[in-house]
């Protein structure tokens, strides 16, 4: 058995080490030995709260003031956690979870100088790749607004378990966000391709139980049930065989693995439409509110 793990691990160090070096400055920090990582240690973390317990790793994005609205130094925590979260073999599962209860993920944050070095307009598909190679099953706990990336990371996960309270929904066109590529395309698989097209290119917003009727979430409880639910499924998964759950989730991401490979049309048609003046005219009229 501890060779068949070592080998997914294996795998997953390849990828995560080959595409996502850690950033400058963050050196001993990933990956982090378990026995110095502590329910309540924030590893110097500043835009999330990493905590492991149980046999649960546990990713809480911590923006309540931007409605955990996500920027380049937030997916490059997120990833700093995750690959913690891959090394440590007593990890069974992981969450990933919004501070407060207002948000699960508002998105990318608009508001983000993008001519900063920190900007990375690629960031949320890296994170969202990683979640597909974690060699462990990952759980979306969304309670409040799961918007944009927001969304996209709620149904990379493997599962999805949502308050009666979350709103789902996608606001590229609308915004002039750029999304495309594996992360749009993959909606469909989740979904329907009717579906996924109105809830991308008409940008309307979803209930939680409008989200588990079409198959975006799993399951949708009053808010006050949340964690109960979400640590249900943690115990399902702490039972179930590791190595198979690990051979199951590989063989799911080899059935979508095509997507992968086709180039983003945004690469292809449009790769500098962020630098656009309707994008930052679209952009400014989000962020101030106006029509």
């Amino acid at each position: 058995m501890r060779s068949l793990m070592s080998i997914s691990l294996f795998r997953w160090r390849i990828i995560s080490q080959s595409r996502f070096p850690i950033p400058h400055g963050w050196v001993n920090i990933s990956p982090v030995p378990p026995s110095t990582v502590r329910k309540g240690d924030d590893m110097r973390f500043t835009d999330i709260l990493y905590a492991k317990a149980d046999n649960i790793a546990r990713i809480t994005i911590n923006r309540p003031e931007v409605y955990n609205a996500i920027r380049g130094k937030t997916t490059d925590e997120m990833v700093v956690a995750l690959q913690d979260a891959a090394e440590d073999e007593s990890m069974r599962v992981v969450v990933i979870a919004g501070s407060g209860p207002n948000a699960f993920c508002s998105g990318r944050d608009q508001a983000e100088d993008r001519s900063s070095p920190e900007y990375s307009g690629e960031s949320e598909a890296d994170f969202t790749d990683l979640i597909r190679q974690m060699p462990k099953p990952v759980i979306a706990m969304v309670d409040g607004f799961a918007i944009g990336s927001g969304n996209i990371l709620a149904y990379t996960c493997d599962f999805t378990v949502a308050s009666t309270r979350s709103t789902f929904g996608q606001t590229g066109p609308r915004v002039g966000s750029p999304a495309a590529g594996f992360g749009v395309g993959y909606l469909a698989t989740v979904i329907g391709q009717k579906k996924a097209r109105e809830m991308w290119m008409l940008t309307q917003r979803y209930t939680g139980q409008q989200a588990a009727d079409m198959g975006l979430a799993n399951s949708v409880v009053p808010h006050d049930q949340l964690e109960a639910e979400v640590l249900r499924y943690c115990n399902i998964i702490k039972n179930n065989s590791p190595v198979i759950l690990q051979l199951e989730k590989i063989t799911f991401n080899e059935n979508t693995e095509y997507m992968e490979k086709i180039p983003s049309p945004t690469t292809r048609y449009a790769p500098n439409y962020i630098e656009t003046d309707e994008a930052e005219e679209r952009r400014l009229a989000f962020i101030e509110r106006r029509p």
